[in-house]
């Protein structure tokens, strides 16, 4: 019988200890990870800011989330999760091979560079778009998740953030994902459709209000007026 309990960040406004889910992409993939491996585990959620508890405090000094309870050893930040997990429940089987590791990996920090400028026209569009066309190319050829026939870890990592990117963009910057990227059009309703992934959703809302809280953004950034 496993003894998990992850933190992570609480649904804005309900406190700490809170049992209402935040929008975590990194959180979620914990989740994610948990859900498919069949493991059982408590979800609590922390208010994000200064007024962490002080008990939460103590176990985890630096404050960040997600943190994993397996027992009394206390893991933070989500790839030294996943490492934790996979080593002792999941018996390697979602590791992602090396070679597969880095497929993806610029989208997300691209995304919310391309946000934190508040510009539609920002270099970063271009950029943004390049990896997701890099992205459609690797699943074509490698197809239908990262790794091949079978998620792994790096998919349960990019497609919480895939789907952060998704939402934040058509609501700020007035993008959409490229219709003709077929392979990454498939690949994100094949993963936001798993049971696991709709088990550890939240509202696209709750996503828009994230990022606008975290840098500072209006209610819309394409129709503002130069």
């Amino acid at each position: 019988m496993s003894d998990l309990e992850v933190f992570g960040k609480a649904a804005p406004g309900t406190g700490s200890p809170s049992k209402e889910r935040g929008d975590c992409p990194f959180t979620q993939r914990v989740f994610l990870e948990l859900e498919e491996l069949g493991l059982p585990y408590t979800a609590t959620y922390i208010q994000e800011g200064p007024n962490k508890p002080h008990w939460f405090m103590v176990k985890n000094p630096s404050g960040l989330m997600p943190v994993l309870r397996g027992g009394e050893t206390w893991i933070q930040d989500s790839d030294k999760i996943a490492e934790y997990l996979d080593k002792h429940y999941a018996g390697n089987t979602l590791k992602t091979p090396v070679e597969f590791r880095d497929v993806g990996d610029k989208i997300f920090p691209i995304f919310t560079k391309w946000l934190q400028s508040k510009d539609p026209g920002s270099p970063c569009r271009d950029e943004f778009v390049e990896e997701l066309v890099g992205f459609d190319r690797h699943l074509q050829n490698h197809g239908p998740y990262i790794a091949g026939e079978r998620p792994t870890d790096s998919d349960f990592a990019l497609a919480p953030k895939l789907r952060h990117a998704r939402v934040a963009l058509a609501h700020f910057m007035d993008f959409r994902f490229p219709q003709e990227l077929g392979a990454v059009q498939n690949y994100m309703n094949r993963m936001e459709s798993r049971e696991s992934f709709e088990k550890t959703n939240y509202p696209d809302e709750m996503i828009i209000q994230g990022w606008r809280t975290k840098f500072k953004l209006p209610e819309k950034i394409a129709n503002v007026p130069n």
